[in-house]
Parts: C-alpha cells; sequence; structure tokens
C-alpha cells in the first residue's frame, strides 16, 4: 500500500516538474508575443523585439534585437533601436523594502528625422510612450542606465543629405521614483556623456525635485573641442550663414526653483571662419548676395574677436520664469565687447548657478502628501 503512495507521489512531483519545464521553456516565447503585441498598440509607431531571455535568479529579463519604428513605411531609419534592453529588479532597494526595477539599454540609438512633412519625419512626439512602458515594466523604474547609445539627427532632402550625431553617450538617471525608502532625499540626478562625430565631448550633470508644484531643477553642461564642420551642413541648412572652420567650447548653467530660473550660457568660438571663397562661392555655389552677407559676417567676426586667443565669445545671462526667458541683448553685447578688447573668456564652468537641495515651499504638507503617494505605489 505505501508503496503505491510513494509511486503516486513520484508521479505527481514528475508531472509537476515536467509542467513547470514546459512553462519555463515557453516563457521567453510569451514574453516575446505579448510585448510585440503591446509594442503594436502605438498609434503612430509600431515595434518589435528579437529573443527574449529570462532570467529568473536575479529577477530579470532581457529584450534582444529592439526595434521601433514609424507606422507608414515613409521613414527609413528606425526611431529607435539597441542590442538590448535589460530589465531587473533593483535589489539594494528591495532591503530598504521597495520593489523597483531597473532598466539597462545597451547600444540604444534614437533617430531623428525632417523630412519635409509630417508622414516622411520622426521627432516621437504625439505617441503614448508612458502608457506602453508601463505595459512592458509592471513595476516603477527608479534606476536607468544608458551605454554606448547614439543619437541621430537626419535631413534626407537636403544637398548635401544632413547627418549629425552624438555617439558614445552614456548615463546613469538615479532616484526616478522619487521615495526617501531609497535615498537620502527626493532629488533625482542624472550624469550624462557623449562625444560628437569626429571629436568633441558633452557632459551633463543635472538633479531634479519633482515633488515641487513648479519645476526645480539644477542643470549643467559642458561642451569642449566640437569641430564645427561636422555640423556645416546643419548650419547651412538652418543658419543663416556657414562655419567653413572653427570650434565651439559651451559652458551652460541653469536652475529653476518653484519655475523661477536663473543661470547663464557662454559659447566660446575659436578659429571661426564664417566665409571662405572656396568653400562658399566656387564649392557651394552661393549667390552673390548671400556670399556678401557671409563676406560681411566674417568681417564683423573679425572685429570682435580676441585677437591673442583668436576667439569670439560671450556670456548670455539667463533669468525669469520657465513660461517666459529673459536673455538681454544688450548684456549679451557687452560680453562680447569685453572679451574682444578687455578679458577673454574661458568655456569653463563657473558653477556661479546653485539650487538650494530641497526648500519646499509649497508646504510641507503637499509634499508629504506627495512622498506618502509614492511610497504607496511602490
Amino acid at each position: 500500500m505505501s508503496s503505491n503512495k510513494t509511486a503516486k507521489r513520484v508521479k505527481y512531483l514528475a508531472i509537476g516538474l515536467g509542467l513547470l519545464v514546459v512553462v519555463r521553456l515557453s516563457l521567453p516565447f510569451t514574453v516575446q508575443w505579448y510585448i510585440n503585441d503591446t509594442l503594436d498598440e502605438g498609434e503612430t509607431f509600431t515595434g518589435l523585439v528579437g529573443d527574449v531571455d529570462i532570467m529568473l535568479w536575479r529577477g530579470a529579463y532581457a529584450l534582444n534585437d529592439v526595434v521601433i519604428m514609424k507606422r507608414n513605411g515613409k521613414v527609413n531609419e528606425p526611431f529607435f533601436e539597441a542590442s538590448q534592453v535589460d530589465f531587473s529588479l533593483l535589489w539594494p532597494a528591495i532591503f530598504d523594502g521597495a520593489l523597483v526595477a531597473e532598466v539597462y539599454l545597451q547600444q540604444p540609438q534614437l533617430n531623428f528625422v525632417d523630412g519635409g512633412t509630417d508622414a516622411s519625419s520622426q521627432s516621437g512626439e504625439d505617441e503614448k510612450w508612458l502608457y506602453l512602458t508601463d505595459q512592458l515594466v509592471p513595476l516603477k523604474v527608479d534606476r536607468l542606465e544608458i551605454e554606448q547609445g547614439v543619437i541621430r539627427f537626419q535631413n534626407p532632402d537636403t544637398r548635401p543629405p544632413i547627418s549629425v550625431r552624438l555617439h558614445h553617450v552614456n548615463a546613469v538617471v538615479k532616484n526616478l521614483v522619487n521615495s526617501r525608502a531609497l535615498s537620502r532625499n527626493l532629488i533625482a540626478t542624472v550624469d550624462a556623456s557623449a562625444s560628437t562625430e569626429s571629436q568633441g565631448t558633452i557632459t551633463l550633470s543635472g538633479s531634479l525635485n519633482p515633488a515641487t508644484k513648479q519645476p526645480t531643477f539644477d542643470l549643467n553642461l559642458q561642451a569642449n573641442d566640437i569641430a564645427l564642420v561636422n555640423f556645416r551642413n546643419l548650419l547651412d541648412t538652418y543658419a543663416p550663414f556657414d562655419l567653413e572652420a572653427g570650434k565651439l567650447e559651451l559652458a551652460f548653467e541653469l536652475a529653476s526653483e518653484q519655475g523661477e530660473v536663473t543661470g547663464y550660457a557662454k559659447p566660446v568660438l575659436h578659429d571661426v571662419e564664417v566665409f571662405s571663397w572656396k568653400g562658399d562661392v566656387k564649392r557651394d555655389d552661393d549667390g552673390f548676395f548671400r556670399a556678401l552677407a557671409e563676406a560681411f559676417s566674417g568681417f564683423i567676426a573679425e572685429i570682435f574677436e580676441n585677437q591673442g586667443k583668436d576667439q569670439i565669445a560671450t556670456r548670455i545671462p539667463i533669468s525669469g520664469s520657465l513660461n517666459d526667458i529673459d536673455t538681454p541683448v544688450l548684456t549679451t553685447l557687452a560680453g562680447i565687447l569685453e572679451n574682444a578688447f578687455i578679458q577673454a573668456f574661458n568655456g569653463n564652468l563657473e558653477n556661479s548657478v546653485e539650487w538650494q537641495d530641497v526648500t519646499l515651499d509649497e508646504s510641507e504638507d503637499d509634499a508629504a502628501e506627495k512622498q506618502t503617494t509614492v511610497e504607496e505605489d511602490i
């Protein structure tokens, strides 16, 4: 009798294990079908994923060969693609009592296109991205990491076609959930860097306090050694002049507390050449009046250039509100004159724009209410 019971137990155990094996083997295909079906719900864009890897031991799944494209088929480049998108539990947060996720994007690429019409252009607007993200990630995302990304802008209708990009885009965004259970304060932070074409780097660091009713943030951006010739077609199309040669340095700081902003932009142009007979007249076949205008621009640039440093620069103060930003013209012109005739500017960050950590002037009750909502959602 006991042998029959043992045999039944072994049988049921074998059936249970067999079912688990079947579920485990079918899980990647089920997840792949669900994700592709979800991506197909987009109004303007649709998407596909390749293989899906399930890693139960670390509470993660990875999507391989992700592609999101415009539905109408009139844009050749996909809007977004990535070799791998990894979603996993943020284990350090679990020990703090929060169940949140982190997302890792490997070699993602964003393609913006100006095709002259809405149908042949893509910018990603007018799509329900937050809804689609909520469907794909069952947990709130607290940490986002990007490795070896690319951001590209193209205009295929110009001659020659415009194609400029930022490559080696790396970024880490933390505390997106905005929870005191996961961080010492309510501040979300971002640190990012990128390279431009053949040379030049851009770095960005910032912080954001989502607990305030009005935008409260602090951003620092530094650009170094940007070769303007790499953006020549872009400037020729979207700016009223060509830049035949030169390099750009840029320091930019902007802080906003309760929607009131303060900051500055400090562009420094080195070895700038606005007009050249060979570049503008012979190669570009510019008309007489355009060539004359660019020659005059080059003459003006030469006058206001700091001859010792061979640079044109200014400091543009920024103030006001986010809805009405003020950049005084006279102060900007005074900065050009100061750089040219008094003291040459440098392109370094001044660290003169500061944002006090968490000043919740909207009232402690409002902030506490928002924080309670966040904790309940977690």
